[in-house]
């Protein structure tokens, strides 16, 4: 019986390879989608197993919003793919996210939080344009 159960080396590694691979815009064989296990795996580690080198906190950022965004609830019932209302893994994200200073939220979120100007609202709804001169 072979002792492996996976290809040999240290986890951390493999989670380096794969935060770069995904960083870089590649996928990899656990890919699905918008939304990948494998990088959310290697996120926790490289940000739970050390300090994070300077020269990689941007790989790992890229990925944390990858993660962020294929996590972000979509329903009341909580994030896709998990279905949970308070998914942890949103909250790995969101803390490196958080500590690095990032704010990323997805653009559907962005616009919601953006208050339009009284110039905008007035071409949105079709109301208050400028005011009429009253008939002599």
């Amino acid at each position: 019986m072979n002792g492996h159960e996976s290809a040999p080396g240290l986890a951390a590694d493999w989670a380096w390879a794969t935060i770069t691979n995904h960083a870089e815009g590649r996928h990899c064989g656990g890919c699905r989608g918008t939304w990948c296990p494998t990088a959310e795996w290697a996120l926790w580690v490289v940000i739970t197993d050390r300090i994070v080198p300077v020269d990689r906190r941007q790989l790992v950022t890229v990925v944390a919003r990858q993660v962020m965004l294929a996590h972000w609830p979509r329903t009341v019932d909580g994030c896709r793919p998990c279905g949970l209302p308070n998914c942890g893994r949103i909250e790995l994200a969101g803390t490196w996210l958080e500590v690095v200073g990032d704010d990323t939220v997805p653009d559907s979120v962005r616009i919601l939080r953006s208050t339009p100007t009284d110039e905008e609202l007035r071409r949105i709804t079709g109301m208050g344009g400028p005011p009429s001169t009253p008939d002599p």
